[in-house]
């Protein structure tokens, strides 16, 4: 499948057996970008998806 850059990544992953799952990623609009350091750093080169893990359920 040819990706032009507006449509969405599926996968279908199965064997003989069956399907095992499904995944539908939408397309990461490109954005600004962390330097190489903290990058690494923050796990992300995104700072959209940069969410801290808070350990709990976040409030509003």
């Amino acid at each position: 499948m040819e990706n032009n850059g507006n449509m969405d990544f599926s996968c279908v992953c199965g064997t003989e057996e069956g399907i095992l799952a499904m995944a539908k990623v939408p397309m990461q609009p490109w954005c600004q970008v962390y330097d190489s350091s903290t990058a690494f750093s923050r796990g992300t080169l995104f700072p959209a998806l940069d969410l801290p893990y808070l350990g709990r359920k976040a409030t509003e």
